[in-house]
């Protein structure tokens, strides 16, 4: 099911999305209740799904010991289902109950083909988290 596009108007990632492109977003994604303990993402393994905390605390456990701790409603986790490398680079583990929002990267792929402005706005946002959680897993933070 669907969720509402005013859910996602606040989130930073989607501030300066337009109407429409909030409501093709919130088309494309699920909401889903985790539970304290699960493991959404398992570094390693194929990115098929990225997500979006609406609530909860998750750590992200990189190699060589490094871990973040994401909190913030609309940090993004698992953007390697979008961009290079397509596979999970952290094991991300809920600290305390929350809920995310879904997409896979089937969905994902054809939202941004659909709205080719809307692809690459998303796209840019994207880049920059990779970029910035890229260099948090090398270590040199």
């Amino acid at each position: 099911m669907s969720i509402d596009s005013h859910i996602l108007k606040p989130l930073d990632f989607f501030v300066d999305f337009k109407q429409h492109e909030l409501e093709a977003c919130a088309a494309a994604l699920k909401s889903r209740a985790v539970e304290a303990g699960e493991v959404i993402i398992e570094r390693g393994t194929p990115a098929l799904t990225l997500f979006i905390i609406l609530s909860g605390t998750y750590e992200v456990a990189f190699e060589g010991d490094r871990s973040i701790i994401l909190e913030q409603i609309g940090e993004v986790m698992g953007w390697s289902t979008v961009v290079h490398p397509f596979h999970y680079i952290g094991t991300v583990k809920a600290k305390k109950d929350g809920e995310v929002l879904e997409i896979s990267s089937r969905d994902f792929f054809e939202l941004i083909q659909g709205d080719n402005a809307l692809g690459e706005k998303i796209m840019k946002k994207i880049d920059k988290i990779a970029s910035e959680r890229r260099t948090i897993a090398a270590g040199s933070q």
